[in-house]
Parts: structure tokens; C-alpha cells; sequence
């Protein structure tokens, strides 16, 4: 297919990743002319592969609100739609798991979290066929793209974008930069903090291998879903690592794992003369159970090993430009943030964008608020990563950090439940100064900074563990884990007088907050 003869767009694109691709797909099916420019070729080998309900649920809603069933088939859609339209590379996804370790020592079954998905199986994403379907889906709505071209320069002027790419010239009234670390447009403008001021101060090692086995064939668990089944954490004292497999639903074809590292690099530097897969090795080793799982594993590709993750923006939008989601930042895999960031910065800047293209008002005011949104979800990733490195030093220090993380994937998840099931969007009073999302609940911004002062406050020696542990409980135990929906309904009362939704919502509110109040009869699994 030709470029028109001028080389004329409405926005171009830099980077055909989940977040390019997608955005590309929105604005084509939109109508609005979208020129797609990739330095790679697809497919291509990327992380960021777990989702959870709140990324799933983005998704979705951006399929609605945009007309984009594809977005759909990746989100809420079901892993049997995602099979059926997108790829069977993928894996399922039936809870989020945390097994504690301590060097030398079995894991004990009573030092472990499983949170099992509420209303619907989630999904392990392959990510090399997930993100050339978005590019093709983006393609198919009217978008061109150009892949295997290096962008050889930006101009952003007050009335249009120019981008030299390939030695050709392309202009557009928009760019929005989708090239992550390296991104085109941080650098050309030198937006990136320096020093960088997240808190979180991590690196990581990550490959894909196959013959790994599950977890539960080489140690006894009292949960309810299979280790296998849920995206794995084997935590321990300033690290972590991750299992998540693709191979794990009958007939499944892809024999991949995907498994990474991550660790604090302060406490866990890396070791000069040690290759990627030594290093792995000399991690796995230290925790005997890990150690067995991984005995018959092999190396799939060559491992990947970075330096520190965490890096930041001082500005992520302008007048007619935006970085997307981990061109503006990134903290680290843990919670599997960075697909929640990166939907929920697209849901922010889509509206913005099409109705900026549709009257042709273009100002740094008019994006100002994807630009503080975006900031906000960096930076609140940011502190519940750090405050998960902290908190494992001691197994009731992350007992308690974990359920803070519970509760608020809880009410958000819950929240945007009744926007989709009810379409309510309009009628959703936000939550005034959120600290994470505009869905979370009214009182979690002051849980948040209650427990992060106190997990804070441990790490620099200001507070015993004993008196942080308490801090932190006694902050669960006084939290209001209730919330209203529209005409003053509360959670549970919304869920009695809907009944095709209370497999979803019926008694979870409840047993949340047994579990976050850590009352002995109450187990989440």
C-alpha cells in the first residue's frame, strides 16, 4: 500500500509495541490518518505478559468507547476469545501468586498469598504475537506503517509535527512516542529527570526457557488454584522471581515460560565475570524449593540483563505530542503495573487526542491532565514497589504490604466492574485526589500514606520491626473497605439488586475485608 503522495498525517505514531499499535488502531478506526514508524520488525520478543482484571478492563472499555473489538479480545473478552482471534501462544491466568523464601530454609505453605481473579480467568501473554496482531488490527482500520526504519530526527512546532525517517520527511498535526526507554522524542527534547527521583532502585535478568516445573509437584500448598495457573512471585529479602507460564491450559502449544529476576541493585549488585545464567543460578540455588523447580529448565533464548529500571519524565505531554507509557517511565514488573499504566495512560489521552483533532485546538493545557495522570501512576507504582522490596525482609511486614495492595486492586477492580456492567462511566463520581487511580476507594490515599510512612520509617532505622508491623496492621484494621456506587448504593446493595452480577460482587466485599483485617476465618484464594 502507497503513502499519500504528501506524506500528510493526523498523528504519527513512534513505535508499534501494545501501546503504539493500539493507540494507531483507536485514532484509524476513528478516522483520523495515522503513520506508524518502527525501528524493528515484527514479531519480536517483549516481557510485560501478565494482566490483571484492572488492565483487562482498560482494555475494554477502550474496545467500547472506541469501536475497536480487538482491544476486547485481549481484554475482558476471555481467554477462549483471545485464542480464537488472536493467538493460542498465550497462557491462563487464574491468580496472582507470592511465595516467601528464606535462604537455606523450605518454603513454609502458611508463608504465601494467592489473590484468584473474581470474575473471569486472566491471561499470560505472549507478547511477540499479541503485539504484531494490534499492528495488523491498527493496519487493517486504515493506519500505514513503516517497520525496519530508524527515526532520524523530530520537529514539534506550534503548528505541526515533521519526522525524518529513513531520509523521508513526514508531517503531522501529532506525535505520540511509543519507543519506551529510549525514546525518540525524551531524547531529542531531553525530558528525562536526571537525577532520576523514583524511589525504587531496582534491576533485572529475564529470558524465556521450557521445562519448568510447577511449583506445586515439588512443594506442598494449601491454595486454591495450582501454582502453575497464576502468575508466580518467589520473593525474598529485596528480590524476586517471576514464573509465568504459557503452557499451562490443556493442549496448550507453546512450551515457554516466561522467567525473570528482579532485585534491589543495592543489597544485590551484580557480580563481575558472571553471565546472566550464572547469576540466575546463584539465586535459584539459595531456596531449596525454587531450586527444584527450575532443576530441569533450559534456556528457550539468550537471557536479557539491564541495569537499573527506573527511570522518569519531567513532562509527558506538550501541544502536540505525548509520550506513552514507558516512553514517559517505568518502575518494575512487580504487580504487573506497567500494563495498567500503559492502558490506562492510552484511555487518558485518546479522549483528549480525538476531540484535539477533531477542533483542531492544540495546547499544552488541553493535554495537561494525561500529563499529571500519567505522573500520578508512575509515582504511585513507584512507592508500592519500593515498599514491597522493604516489607520483604520480614514475612509480616509483607503480610501486611501485600493486603494494602489487595485491598486497592479490590475496590479499583470492583469499581470499574460497575462502569462496565452497568455503563455508569457518566454517572461515577471520581474519587477526589486519588493516589493511584480515579476508581479507587475514598479512603485509600490515607491507608496508602499511613503505611508507607510506617514501611519508610522501618527502612531507615526509625522504627523497629516489630513497632512497624503494628503500624501497619493497625492501619488495615481501621480502614473502610466499603465504597458507594451511583445513588448512594453501597457495594453489597448493588450486587443484591443486579443478580446477573452476583457471582461477581456478592459477599467479596465482605471476605475483603476479613482478609485485609487479617481475622483468622478468612482466606482469599
Amino acid at each position: 500500500m502507497r503513502l499519500n503522495d504528501k506524506n500528510e498525517f493526523d498523528v504519527i505514531v513512534l513505535g508499534s509495541g501494545i501501546a503504539g499499535s493500539a493507540l494507531g488502531a483507536i485514532l484509524a478506526r476513528r478516522g483520523f490518518s495515522v503513520l506508524i514508524l518502527d525501528q524493528g520488525v515484527h514479531p519480536r520478543f517483549v516481557v510485560g505478559e501478565s494482566t490483571i482484571p484492572q488492565t483487562s478492563q482498560l482494555m475494554t472499555l477502550l474496545a467500547r468507547e472506541h469501536d475497536v473489538p480487538e482491544l476486547h479480545y485481549i481484554g475482558l473478552g476471555s481467554p477462549a476469545l483471545l485464542r480464537r482471534h488472536v493467538t493460542q501462544n498465550c497462557g491462563v491466568k487464574r491468580a496472582f501468586g507470592f511465595v516467601y523464601h528464606r535462604p537455606g530454609r523450605e518454603h513454609d505453605p502458611d508463608e504465601a498469598h494467592q489473590f484468584g481473579n473474581v470474575w473471569r480467568d486472566e491471561n499470560h501473554l505472549f507478547r511477540q504475537d499479541v503485539d504484531a496482531f494490534l499492528l495488523a488490527t491498527a493496519i487493517r482500520y486504515g493506519a500505514y506503517a513503516i517497520q525496519g526504519v530508524k527515526i532520524d530526527s523530530v520537529e514539534i512546532r506550534d503548528d505541526g509535527v515533521a519526522v525524518v525517517a529513513g531520509g523521508r520527511r513526514y508531517t503531522a498535526r501529532f506525535v505520540a512516542d511509543g519507543t519506551g526507554y529510549r525514546s525518540v522524542v525524551a531524547d531529542r527534547f531531553n525530558l528525562r529527570e536526571t537525577p532520576c527521583s523514583l524511589v525504587a532502585r531496582t534491576r533485572s535478568l529475564f529470558t524465556h526457557m521450557i521445562d519448568v516445573t510447577p511449583f506445586e509437584a515439588v512443594t506442598p500448598s494449601r491454595m486454591g488454584h495450582p501454582w502453575s495457573q497464576s502468575t508466580l512471585h518467589h520473593c525474598f529479602k529485596r528480590g524476586w522471581i517471576w514464573v509465568i507460564p504459557f503452557n499451562n491450559w490443556e493442549g496448550a502449544p507453546n512450551p515457554l515460560v516466561s522467567v525473570g529476576l528482579t532485585v534491589d541493585e543495592r543489597l544485590h549488585p551484580e557480580e563481575p565475570g558472571l553471565t546472566p545464567e550464572q547469576e540466575f543460578a546463584t539465586y535459584v540455588e539459595r531456596f531449596p524449593s525454587v531450586a527444584r523447580q527450575f532443576a530441569h529448565a533450559k534456556l528457550a533464548r539468550p537471557w536479557v540483563r539491564t541495569g537499573r529500571l527506573q527511570y522518569f519524565s519531567t513532562k509527558t505531554t506538550g501541544a502536540r505530542w505525548a509520550l506513552l507509557s514507558h516512553a514517559a517511565g517505568f518502575i518494575d514488573p512487580l504487580f504487573s503495573r506497567g500494563l495498567v499504566n500503559t492502558f490506562d495512560n492510552l484511555r487518558s489521552l485518546a479522549r483528549v487526542l480525538c476531540a484535539a483533532l477533531e477542533d483542531g485546538e492544540f495546547s499544552d493545557e488541553r493535554f495537561e491532565r494525561v500529563d499529571v495522570e500519567q505522573k500520578r501512576s508512575i509515582t504511585f507504582a513507584d512507592k508500592l514497589v519500593a515498599g514491597s522490596y522493604i516489607a520483604w525482609d520480614h514475612f509480616d511486614l509483607w503480610d501486611a504490604w501485600a493486603r494494602l495492595w489487595g485491598v486497592g486492586v479490590h475496590d479499583t477492580e470492583s469499581r470499574l466492574g460497575s462502569v462496565l456492567l452497568m455503563g455508569a462511566y457518566s454517572r461515577l463520581v471520581p474519587t477526589p485526589n486519588p493516589i493511584a487511580s480515579e476508581y479507587e476507594g475514598a479512603g485509600y490515599r490515607a491507608l496508602f500514606e499511613t503505611m508507607w510512612s510506617a514501611i519508610t520509617a522501618y527502612d531507615a532505622g526509625e522504627l523497629t520491626r516489630e513497632r512497624a508491623s503494628e503500624r501497619l496492621w493497625a492501619a488495615l484494621r481501621s480502614y473502610d473497605f466499603s465504597f458507594a456506587l451511583r445513588d448512594g448504593l453501597t457495594h453489597h446493595e448493588w450486587a443484591m439488586t443486579h443478580s446477573r452480577c452476583r457471582d461477581l460482587f456478592l459477599g467479596v466485599p465482605e471476605k475483603h475485608q476479613r482478609w485485609g483485617q487479617r481475622l483468622p476465618d478468612a482466606h482469599l484464594v
